[in-house]
């Protein structure tokens, strides 16, 4: 790859303490770091994407009971990241979406199976009525949620009917002592949701979520990035360290020019992997909204943006003749094994395709081709290149490009020849089913199903019939 690489150059590599391994390494530590905001943002993606469906499903019905129904989902949605990010495993569950919409709780809190607390939430712009519907006796006993900014104002009127002596003082008094104007267990709570954000919700539910997954993918990508930072300056500073103390032993500089390198070094680490943990955290949202299992990992995510980052710096010392063609081709390179090394690790290529070596290999090699033009492009925009150093860019820039048109005609021939060869066996699958169904050996079917699935990475969730029958005997709902 890039064979236009080879060459004389007439300067040596001015190495760098750690050549990137302090940034990638701190930013693996970083991801792991801030693995519960990762898994926040898993859940406000999972939880708007509930709500669009529940939107569409309410379409037509008023912005009155719609509100009230999104109301629910979205208090839970906020708790539940609320959970994830002090890493508490309780969650709350909407009935309506538990397959139980006409149960007496709206919500269920719960830790695995164990039901913690049964939840009442109503959401209304009048808080008179909003009073009179949550002190219904059936809810009594369990947390009446309603809007943040109506609580008060709900507990001042059932404080006053509490305390009028009438039949349902009782009733009253149970809302007294469990309103709350945000859901909430323990620790962990939502930060409340006021009735116009409801309605807006409801008028506008593609716009409330874009919102709603942005503030939440800014604190993960704020706390990869920062994370990453502290963990790369540590290990930066700790192996600039042990290189530049091995240099003051020899005698080859002072301990203070140690002392300076070591500074430097490490604030070069930190700001290396402070980006790569801030574009990691974007890779893995990006692949998490379009469903991509496996680059939504932390770890298959970092190890690709660190290759990008990797691909810049390199291109970027390429251009200003701090290596020559043959180090840049091969750090290049190195680059190009780490990633394939990531997706491969992570399974990116997807089971249908199969640990191919050749897809994964030629994929890899498109990723990097890419990363190489887009840093040329990047450089060329926004870098002050002398004359000589813009021509390398313009050269580098222009082989980028013929090399993601060759990898990619490449990929495309071998992922025709893997459809082709899983083809043969998708066709065998529905000839077992049809066959199955038609002699009514159900079980044959559900074998065939299960191969079937397999060729996609996935597993029948009741695949034996002992597996299904206990299940609905359970009385839980199914949940496909």
């Amino acid at each position: 790859m890039f064979s236009f690489l080879f060459g004389k150059s007439k300067k040596k590599q001015k190495e760098a303490a750690s050549d990137g391994l302090d940034a990638t390494l701190g930013s693996q530590l970083g991801s792991h770091a801030a693995r519960n905001q990762a898994e926040a943002t898993n859940i406000a993606i999972e939880g708007m994407n509930a709500l669009g469906d529940m939107a569409e499903r309410l379409k037509n019905v008023g912005i009155g009971q719609k509100q009230g129904n999104l109301f629910e989902l979205i208090e839970a949605t906020k708790f539940n990241t609320d959970a994830a990010v002090k890493g508490d495993d309780v969650r709350a569950y909407v009935t309506a979406l538990e397959g139980d919409p006409h149960a007496k709780a709206d919500i269920l809190i719960r830790r695995g199976n164990q039901v913690l607390e049964e939840v009442q939430a109503k959401s209304s712009n009048d808080p008179a009525r909003l009073t009179r519907m949550i002190s219904d006796p059936k809810y009594n006993g369990m947390q009446k949620l309603a809007n943040s900014d109506k609580a008060d104002r709900v507990r001042e009127l059932a404080e006053k009917r509490a305390g009028s002596g009438s039949i349902y003082s009782e009733d009253y008094r149970d809302t007294v002592k469990n309103l709350t104007g945000k859901l909430k267990h323990g620790e962990v709570s939502s930060s409340g949701t006021t009735y116009d954000e409801a309605v807006l919700a409801g008028n506008s539910p593609d716009a409330y979520r874009s919102a709603f997954e942005w503030q939440q993918i800014k604190k993960e990508i704020g706390a990869t990035s920062a994370q990453s930072a502290a963990a790369s300056t540590v290990i930066g500073g700790a192996m600039s360290l042990v290189k530049n103390g091995i240099a003051v032993s020899r005698g080859e500089i002072t301990t203070g020019q140690a002392a300076k390198n070591v500074a430097v070094d490490a604030g070069k680490a930190g700001v290396r992997g402070g980006v790569t943990g801030a574009l990691s955290a974007g890779i893995r949202v990006t692949a998490e909204k379009a469903g991509i299992a496996a680059l939504a990992k932390s770890n298959v995510a970092t190890g690709i943006a660190a290759g990008v980052v990797d691909i810049g710096v390199t291109v970027f010392r390429y251009a200003k003749g701090e290596v020559d063609s043959q180090e840049a081709m091969e750090k290049i390179g190195q680059t190009g094994l780490s990633t394939a090394s990531s997706m491969y690790a992570g399974a990116a290529a997807g089971a249908v395709f199969g640990p191919v070596g050749a897809v994964i290999g030629s994929m890899a090699g498109y990723m990097v081709a890419t990363g190489v033009y887009q840093s040329a492009l990047a450089i060329s925009r926004d870098a002050r290149l002398a004359e000589e150093e813009a021509q390398r860019i313009i050269v580098l820039c222009e082989a980028a490009q013929q090399e993601m048109i060759r990898q990619r005609e490449e990929f495309e021939y071998l992922i025709q020849q893997k459809l082709q060869t899983n083809a043969k066996e998708f066709k065998r699958c529905f000839e077992q089913i049809d066959r199955s169904v038609q002699s009514e050996h159900f079980g044959e079917a559900v074998a065939a199903l299960e191969d079937f699935s397999a060729l996609f990475g996935k597993k029948l969730k009741l695949g034996k019939f002992e597996d299904f029958d206990q299940h609905m005997k359970s009385g839980k709902p199914l949940i496909l």
